[in-house]
């Protein structure tokens, strides 16, 4: 708590079983990846301190529920929270008007509140779930600025990719690489809103 200027901090893949509250004082934080601990269940209340903070990222770990701190980082783009045992999302979740990432694949979401339709910035959408088994008809026919929905490792995704999807040897590997062609093409999205339409650029570099 006492690393005031800190503003990444990346303890991905270690045995960490809970988040101190002091990390709260860290005030300056804008990155913070709690990714692949295994064991961590909540996040301490505190860390609704953290404004500055733009990306979280705690895949992999026993989530149930997007923590009430996370609702509360006002100015957060990025959130994955992919690989945990969520069962639903808040209501409030509209809350994160910021957010323009939410990673939501391979949890236990049977359903997507209607309220991510009043995210204005929401742009990329990953979702998965056993018996989410319909694309939400509301989300399909919003007129925000979603521009990406991903419906991953569920029975939509078996009816309609059953033939065409790519199988690569490495599952943390091929995750890797869908993060990054969604991130690059989101940002190319971006570049062509900014630039005149003839010197419209493209650019994605995957590597496999």
């Amino acid at each position: 708590g006492c690393l005031k200027n800190l503003k990444v901090l990346n303890v991905s893949f270690n045995n960490l079983k809970s988040v101190p509250p002091e990390l709260g004082d860290c005030e300056n934080l804008e990155k913070l990846d709690l990714s692949g601990n295994m064991e961590i269940t909540e996040l301490p209340f505190e860390l609704s301190n953290l404004k500055q903070l733009t990306f979280v990222d705690v895949s992999a770990n026993k989530f149930h529920s997007i923590p009430i701190c996370v609702l509360r980082m006002s100015n957060l783009q990025w959130l994955d929270i992919s690989s945990n045992s969520l069962k639903d999302l808040p209501e409030d979740i509209d809350r994160l008007d910021e957010l323009q990432t939410l990673l939501l694949q391979k949890n236990k979401l049977t359903y997507l509140p209607r309220a991510l339709v009043n995210m204005p910035k929401l742009s990329l959408l990953v979702v998965s779930g056993d018996d989410l088994v319909e694309i939400p008809t509301a989300i399909c026919e919003s007129t925000t600025g979603l521009k990406f929905v991903s419906l991953k490792d569920g029975p939509v995704e078996t009816i309609i990719c059953e033939d065409t999807e790519k199988i690569i040897e490495s599952e943390r590997e091929r995750e890797q690489v869908e993060k990054e062609f969604m991130k690059a093409y989101l940002e190319d999205l971006r570049e062509r809103e900014s630039t005149p339409s003839y010197t419209t650029k493209v650019m994605l570099s995957l590597q496999l």
